[in-house]
């Protein structure tokens, strides 16, 4: 990856365990898809532990624009600087959950982005 991975945790302290779970999880993208360029994500934990409750997690995954199986300009996409940004979102009580379910959301996104055509780079 060129940018370092950015964390960022919102309405609590940074979680020992969630950080090392996106850390697991983003090695693991990367044996799937090993040309990021920059992966962000936010943890945000309920301001308030109350029943049903949930923690969200948003990822930012900047790809090589060139790796699109369709140009940008012809999916309504905008492509900056050669990179092109997937968002994925998830959302469960566990953070750490939501954040494995996050990366496999990101993981079926890069499918369809790149056609599946990238097989292992």
């Amino acid at each position: 990856m060129i940018i370092p991975l950015q964390i960022e945790f919102n309405n609590t302290e940074p979680i020992e365990a969630v950080e090392s779970r996106i850390r697991q999880e983003l090695a693991e993208f990367e044996k799937f898809y090993n040309r990021l360029l920059s992966c962000r994500v936010e943890v945000e934990a309920p301001k308030h532990e109350r029943r049903g409750s949930v923690s969200k997690v948003r990822i930012d995954i900047g790809v090589p624009a060139k790796d699109a199986a369709t140009p940008a300009e012809l999916r309504g996409a905008e492509a900056k600087q050669d990179t092109e940004h997937l968002h994925v979102s998830s959302q469960r009580k566990d953070a750490a959950m939501a954040v494995h379910a996050a990366f496999n959301v990101a993981r079926r996104r890069l499918k369809e982005f790149t056609g599946d055509s990238y097989k292992h780079h």
